[in-house]
């Protein structure tokens, strides 16, 4: 996966990048673990998902099967799953309510049993 990252990179990645983007990863799980200010990530993993596109640019012949766009390496696919991250982490962000967990909605439905 260092190799990969490394690779997709358009500019000379320092030692400590690799490792950078992972933290960056822990992070942005963390938070979304957290649910709270959501709307504050939104560009931080916006940015980050738009980033792992880089392999397709960079790297079209690792991503695709003889050059065809329909037909994904596992690479390819590892990347191409980050739209299903990218437009659930949106709708996350997008609606921070809903982000609560179950939880919340049983304290909710408690609240409303006791009027």
């Amino acid at each position: 996966m260092g190799k990969l990252v490394r690779d997709a990179v358009p500019f000379t990645t320092p030692t400590w990048f690799v490792s950078a983007v992972g933290s960056l990863e822990i992070v942005v799980g963390l938070w979304f673990l957290s649910g709270r200010r959501l709307k504050w990530l939104l560009p931080l993993f916006a940015a980050h998902m738009l980033s792992t596109f880089s392999v397709l640019v960079f790297l079209p012949g690792i991503a695709f099967q003889h050059a065809n766009p329909w037909q994904l390496t596992m690479t390819g696919e590892f990347v191409v799953k980050n739209l299903v991250l990218l437009s659930a982490g949106l709708f996350l962000c997008s609606h921070p309510d809903t982000s609560r967990g179950p939880e919340h909605e049983m304290r909710a439905a408690v609240r409303a049993l006791r009027v």
